[in-house]
């Protein structure tokens, strides 16, 4: 027996599984934050993915037992919530988009690495694989949307590092959480108004922690300056590289890179010299959200359906790295000196529809039947989005007095 302690979890067993937990590509999770840049904005969110990976285990463990699933699921299912995030590079999310794959497909490249690893600790490689690909069905009760073991650690480890409260009762929700006719993971129907503040639960971290309008803006410094230098340097093989870098040994070879713009993101996200809103566009109806008081910002609204396709034209990388350096030009501005910190539309964000369990009278989907409560979530989220063009301090308030150049250029997207 052994076990160790971490914040939300208390102590959690690992002793059938020091194989993969002492594996280097493991412990390189120790040195990736959960959260990303977000320090930046809250102190706290300094977690990691290893300590998230330890939580998945815990609650996993604990549904095994209230599932009395057999000993062969049940390890196989805890191996899979230790490994289910083996694939993230630096800074999680945030870098994938400058990359040419994501976190699944570096995943199951990790996976043949430690393949040995997990036939030691008694779970079944294959059966890993085929889980992170969302191709057995056991997987979901890590993976589901709403009521996987690695949805309720998050939300539970991330709110608790940012320092927010009002956590719903996720063991309860966890106890009460059944599978489906469907295969699909259900919540008991007595339990709906727990599911319900799930998903605000869920609406809220996103509104006020992680698409905090600051923690974008250096998002997107820092996506740009990995963008510049892989572009400086010209060779696509250089974006393997980066994958099974940390996020220090990442900082370290921008430091080091041949852009000098890409130098000069990297400092100012040491110093936190972060660029400032100066033009921002929000949903038809939602403007009076944004706080302009005291703030040299320009205030737009956007029908919800010119949003949508503002945001589905920029469907790369590339593209948004025209389309900015297009607006520096027009605002007099170097290239790289305004920058577009925008969104994702909806579709990747809002929770997605929450199976309720109802025995005799059969299961439903609780969007079609509660028509007011996916109101509710779609109004927080279109308080939440907004297109922000940042730009350093020094030049955002002449750009906010005079943005017709530059929302022309947008309006013509």
């Amino acid at each position: 027996m052994k076990a160790v302690c971490i914040p939300c979890s208390g102590a959690v067993e690992i002793g059938d599984f020091l194989p993969i937990l002492e594996h280097p590509l493991f412990q390189r999770l120790r040195r990736c934050r959960q959260l990303g840049l977000n320090d930046l904005v809250f102190p706290g969110a300094q977690h990691t993915r290893f300590e998230h990976a330890l939580g998945v285990l815990a609650r996993t463990h604990l549904l095994t037992m209230i599932q009395r699933m057999s000993d062969e699921d049940a390890r196989d299912l805890e191996v899979f919530a230790l490994l289910h995030d083996i694939g993230h590079g630096p800074f999680s999310h945030q870098i994938e988009p400058a990359l040419q794959k994501n976190h699944h497909q570096r995943g199951q490249e990790c996976l043949l690495e430690l393949s040995a690893a997990i036939r030691q600790c008694g779970a079944n490689p294959q059966r890993i694989a085929a889980m992170l690909e969302e191709e057995d069905p056991l997987g979901k009760w890590v993976s589901d949307r709403n009521l996987g073991a690695d949805k309720l650690d998050y939300l539970q480890r991330d709110a608790f590092h940012i320092g927010f409260v009002g956590t719903p009762d996720l063991d309860a929700i966890q106890r009460q959480t059944v599978r489906s006719a469907d295969g699909s993971l259900a919540l008991q129907e007595k339990f709906i108004e727990d599911g319900k503040r799930l998903q605000k639960f869920y609406s809220y971290l996103h509104q006020h922690g992680y698409l905090n309008k600051t923690a974008l803006a250096a998002q997107r410094m820092f996506q740009r300056a990995v963008q510049e230098e892989l572009l400086l340097q010209g060779d696509p093989a250089i974006g393997e590289k980066l994958w099974p870098m940390t996020d220090n040994e990442l900082m370290q070879w921008l430091r080091r890179s041949k852009s000098p713009l890409s130098r000069r993101y990297v400092a100012a996200l040491e110093n936190r010299e972060l660029y400032r809103t100066c033009l921002c566009i929000k949903p038809d109806g939602y403007a009076y959200v944004e706080n302009t008081f005291g703030k040299p910002i320009a205030l737009r609204e956007w029908s919800r359906q010119q949003l949508s396709r503002f945001s589905n034209s920029l469907n790369s990388l590339e593209k948004l790295r025209g389309l900015e350096d297009e607006l520096a030009k027009a605002a007099g501005l170097p290239p790289g000196r305004l920058l577009l910190a925008a969104m994702p539309y909806f579709t990747k964000l809002l929770p997605k529809d929450l199976r309720i369990a109802n025995g005799g009278a059969g299961d439903y989907w609780l969007f079609e039947k509660d028509g007011n409560h996916l109101a509710s979530l779609v109004s927080d989220y279109l308080r939440t989005f907004a297109v922000r063009l940042v730009v350093p301090e020094d030049h955002r308030a002449r750009l906010a007095a005079a943005p017709e150049a530059l929302l022309e250029i947008l309006e013509a997207r």
